[in-house]
Formats: C-alpha cells, structure tokens, sequence
C-alpha cells in the first residue's frame, strides 16, 4: 500500500511540473543556453537567448585567437508571416505570437525597423523547453543545457576583450574571472587542497567568495566545483 501511495505521489508531481511548463510562454521556453545537437570534437556552435536578443557562436575545436563567427540577432514571436510585411518593428515582437522570426543582424535595425530581407520566418519551429528546432530551409536542431564548457566561454570572454564588450555579462549575467598564476589549485574547502588545479588563461564563473577567497566553478571534461584564492584570479 505504501509502495502505492509513494508512485501515485510521484505521478502527481510530475503532472504538476508538466502542467506548469505548459502554462510558459512561447517566449520563455526559448530562454536560455543552446547547443546544437550535430556539435563533434571538430566544430561547436552554441545560441544564448536572453529576452528577444540572442547571441550565436561557432568555433573549432582546436581555436585559440578571437577570430570566429559570431551574429548578435533579435529573436521572438509576431503575427505576420513572411509574404505579409515588407518591413517589421521589433516592438512587435510578443511572448505567444504565432510565428517565430529571427533577425539575422542587429546592425540592420533602423529605429525600431528591419527590411523584410533581413528577417527569417522559418516554415518550421517547435520548442519545449529543452529541444528546438528551427527549419528556415535547412534543419538546425538544439538541445538546451545549464552553463557553457570551459572552453567556449573562454573564447566568448577573450573576444569581448577584442570586441570591448562584456558578453558573457550581457548574455548570461554571471561573473567571472581569468586565471593568471600558472597553476591555481583548487580547494575542496578555504584552506583544504585538492588535487585538481587550473592553468593560466582558464574561465571560471564566479558564485561567492570569502575574505581571500573565491567560490568557482569550470566546466571542462566534467563540472568542477571549489574555492581559489583571489590571488589567483583577476
């Protein structure tokens, strides 16, 4: 009877978790960190949205300079298909709309308009929250994940420095920071050592810190949770 109860209340709660990612918008279930699901060891491409501006970037798995693809968009929902308007307002632009539409570039943005040439509308779209695609002639699919690897956001991060921009603030409002020593241990606890350490030039996002010490985590071949000293860090 109790083994009853206990599945019976599981079911319950999954029907709630279920019915309250119905009740999203459109709007928010594109939020967030994508990755494209056709990513190898020879090339990455990932898409962070963050309200109607998205982000994308791609690079090759052994890129070390500043000089990869990179296209700030405008993306969301609007009423009109592609054969209605000549020209759209991004204003427009609402949580449930019916069509999911891309401006390809910000910088054809002119006072609130783009041309119609700079729009894509696809022919299909379908997002849940954690899968979406998008077929504006050719299938993109993507798959959304919690944080970007170690690597990709030491290429977003050395760009901004190229670019004079913050991107990783703009886009994912976390803080982080460069390793300069040559080796920065790694503390399970202040003052407690593992055996893990990071090397100079490494990204870490930052999430606490205490007296001489901050709180970080990287991304690499596994997620790596810890302290370091702020000595190490800039």
């Amino acid at each position: 009877m109790k083994k009853v109860f206990v599945i019976s209340l599981i079911a319950f709660f999954l029907a709630k978790i279920q019915a309250q990612e119905k009740q999203k918008s459109k709007f928010d279930l594109i939020q967030g960190i994508w990755e494209n699901i056709n990513n190898n060891e020879y090339e990455k491409s990932f898409k962070i949205i963050n309200g109607v501006k998205s982000l994308g970037f791609s690079f090759t798995n052994n890129q070390t300079d500043s000089d990869f693809y990179l296209m700030e968009s405008i993306e969301g929902f609007q009423n009109l298909d592609y054969d209605s308007f000549d020209s759209l307002n991004i204003n427009s632009f609402n949580e449930n709309d019916k069509y999911f539409t891309t401006i390809i570039n910000i910088k054809y943005i002119r006072n609130g308009w783009v041309n119609k040439k700079y729009c894509i509308v696809p022919d299909y779209f379908e997002c849940d929250g954690e899968n979406m695609s998008i077929n504006g002639g050719q299938l993109v699919e993507y798959m959304k994940i919690k944080r970007l690897p170690g690597t990709a956001l030491k290429l977003l991060y050395n760009r901004g420095k190229k670019d004079n921009r913050d991107y990783i603030k703009e886009y994912l409002q976390i803080e982080v920071g460069e390793i300069t020593s040559e080796k920065c241990v790694i503390y399970s606890e202040p003052g407690i050592p593992t055996k893990m350490y990071l090397i100079r030039g490494d990204i870490v996002t930052i999430i606490g810190e205490k007296e001489d010490w901050l709180n970080i985590e990287y991304l690499g071949t596994k997620l790596v949770k810890g302290w370091i000293k702020k000595s190490d860090v800039r």
